[in-house]
């Protein structure tokens, strides 16, 4: 599949609320309750909420030559990878790991030397397969409804 990754626009947020939303709801069978599903797609449908995730952040979108979002990926100054989604259409086509790649290139380049992030059952291996450790077990809340996730990191 050919695509490339660029920097986000705020044109892209209608797209990348569906990218999450859609991913959440065609993985999250796999280790999710329908409860659990509901609550975390639903952040996606909060227009404002969705748009202050990306504030603090540096965002990547990959898109295909028609200029299709296909995936996206944010990470903070801290060394926080906040949020990579593909679409599911798109997954496991390396989308994940070229995003992911290039934010820890990108991090590595700011002197970051520890990257965190929160992963969730269907991400978790992904960022393993990358070198990240479980650092541990975090139970968490959202929007009323409990999620379990881990927290990662990876030392350069």
């Amino acid at each position: 599949m050919n695509y490339a990754l660029r920097c986000f626009t705020a044109a892209d947020l209608p797209h990348l609320a569906g990218i999450y939303r859609n991913a959440i709801r065609h993985l999250g069978s796999e280790f999710y309750s329908a409860q659990q599903i509901a609550a975390w797609s639903a952040f996606a449908d909060d227009q404002e909420a969705f748009a202050a995730w990306f504030d603090n952040a540096t965002a990547l979108v990959a898109v295909d030559a028609h200029g299709t979002r296909l995936g996206f990926g944010a990470y903070q100054a801290t060394g926080r990878i906040a949020a990579l989604f593909v679409t599911p259409a798109a997954m496991r086509k390396g989308i994940g790991t070229a995003l992911l790649t290039r934010m820890l290139d990108e991090l590595r380049q700011h002197g970051v030397k520890r990257v965190t992030t929160e992963a969730s059952e269907f991400s978790r291996p992904l960022f393993e397969k990358s070198g990240f450790t479980v650092k541990e077990i975090e139970h968490t809340e959202h929007r009323g409804v409990a999620f379990q996730r881990y927290v990662m990191y990876l030392d350069f």
